[in-house]
């Protein structure tokens, strides 16, 4: 799989996030709470801090998909460019520097399961259709989704699996 996959349909959809998430979550299972903690995975980040981004994204791809859905107002920041990436990146991180790798844990599961539920009770004709917001441009619900789970896993493990090679 690569990073710009987009599947053809809702059930291939579900079946690469299911897959790309299962190669994440493998990654973490041999690790220690040492190992989970321990800084430098990603710049400075540990794989507890990687796991409360993907959460994050995955709750704000949740949230985009259901103010589209519902007309309600957004709960998370409209990101338009890399210096609000970079910005809300930087938010997570602080948000959750203090946080017990439990709690942590919890969340990256909780999110992955409201997402995913999200994603099966959403409308197959939804996905190639653009996001009705008026900053949104050409942002369609596939993009959303897959840019917070699939690619967004392959990203994140391909840097979980360098850092544990220069851990042997």
């Amino acid at each position: 799989m690569t990073e710009d996959y987009q599947p053809p349909n809702k059930s291939a959809l579900l079946d690469v996030i299911h897959s790309e998430r299962a190669r994440l979550e493998a990654l973490l299972a041999g690790l220690t709470e040492a190992q989970m903690v321990e800084p430098g995975v990603e710049a400075n980040w540990s794989i507890k801090d990687i796991m409360a981004h993907i959460a994050a994204w995955e709750r704000l791809a949740l949230d985009r998909i259901h103010a589209a859905e519902t007309g309600s107002a957004l709960q998370y920041p409209i990101i338009t460019n890399d210096n609000f990436v970079d910005q809300f990146n930087a938010e997570i991180y602080q948000a959750h520097a203090d946080q017990p790798l439990a709690e942590v844990q919890t969340e990256f599961q909780n999110a992955h399961q409201d997402f995913v539920h999200q994603i099966e009770v959403l409308d197959e004709s939804k996905l190639p259709q653009k996001l009705n917001f008026d900053w949104s441009g050409k942002l369609t619900y596939q993009v959303v989704i897959s840019s917070n789970t699939h690619w967004h896993f392959i990203e994140h493990a391909e840097s979980i699996e360098k850092w544990l090679e220069n851990q042997t």
